[in-house]
């Protein structure tokens, strides 16, 4: 818990670091056409839109503090989930196999997280090659988190929907980044 806890203050100091230095680019109307264009190769793009747009840094960002932001929302869903794993295996009686899965989740989403912060690091530094490989082990760490929970009972608790959009978000911002890369 402790360590979910220090990767989302050094997350929270990256980043605040990353928009003191990023330049403003503002739109007339307050949306960021930017953020159309990031997502517009992405397979979730109105998640994509809705969820840059949610945040308020992205009105002025450049493509590189779009994809800092979309790695945050990303981070942000995972760290939530985190945390509402471990509210339910603290609070709830679950069948043996139930308990077991969410447990695997929560190494999952500890992993996740652990690779999101290393996301920000390597995109900060402009070391894409890294970022992408951190995403894509975020990425699979749901997908394992996702298996178990199909294998398994439990399916009617919360958690099966939390993942997919955790999932989803991740790849998103992987995305977000290869457009990056590529513009």
């Amino acid at each position: 818990m402790r360590l979910v806890i220090n990767n989302v203050v050094l997350f929270v100091g990256i980043f605040c670091l990353y928009l003191s230095f990023s330049p403003p680019i503002n739109a007339a109307n307050g949306n960021n056409p930017l953020v159309a264009q990031a997502c517009e190769k992405v397979k979730a793009k109105d998640l994509c839109i809705s969820s840059l747009m949610a945040e308020h840094a992205s009105k002025s960002a450049d493509l590189a503090m779009l994809a800092l932001i979309s790695i945050k929302v990303a981070s942000n869903n995972g760290t939530n989930t985190s945390f509402y794993i471990k509210k339910t295996l603290d609070t709830k009686k679950l069948e043996p196999a139930v308990e077991q899965n969410f447990q695997d989740c929560e190494d999952n989403y500890i992993s996740a997280t652990q690779q999101l912060d290393g996301a920000v690091s390597s995109l900060v530094s402009k070391n894409y090659k890294d970022t992408k490989m951190f995403l894509e082990s975020a990425i699979d760490d749901a997908i394992t988190c996702d298996n178990g929970l199909r294998k398994m009972p439990g399916n009617q608790l919360e958690l099966p929907h939390r993942n997919i959009m955790f999932r989803q978000l991740c790849i998103n911002a992987l995305d977000v980044v290869l457009f990056l890369t590529t513009s």
